[in-house]
């Protein structure tokens, strides 16, 4: 069994964060590349849980999320 000092691995509920850079690039793509085109995309973010205690951890995507 697991060591009772040990903390138990936990889900952390996140918020999303949208860039306004994602914005402005994913029109672009939009108008430029995709088109009519609604076939999933694959994007990018960056996930971070090291803010102060109390507040939630978040999902970032930014301009680059397209790269």
């Amino acid at each position: 069994m697991g060591d009772p000092g040990l903390a138990k691995l936990q889900f952390a509920p996140f918020n999303s964060a949208l860039d306004v850079g994602f914005w402005h690039e994913l029109t672009q793509k939009k108008l430029n590349e995709y088109r009519l085109d609604e076939a999933p995309k694959d994007i990018k973010g960056y996930y971070y849980n090291g803010d102060s205690a109390g507040l939630p951890t978040r999902l970032t995507l930014e301009f680059s999320a397209f790269d």
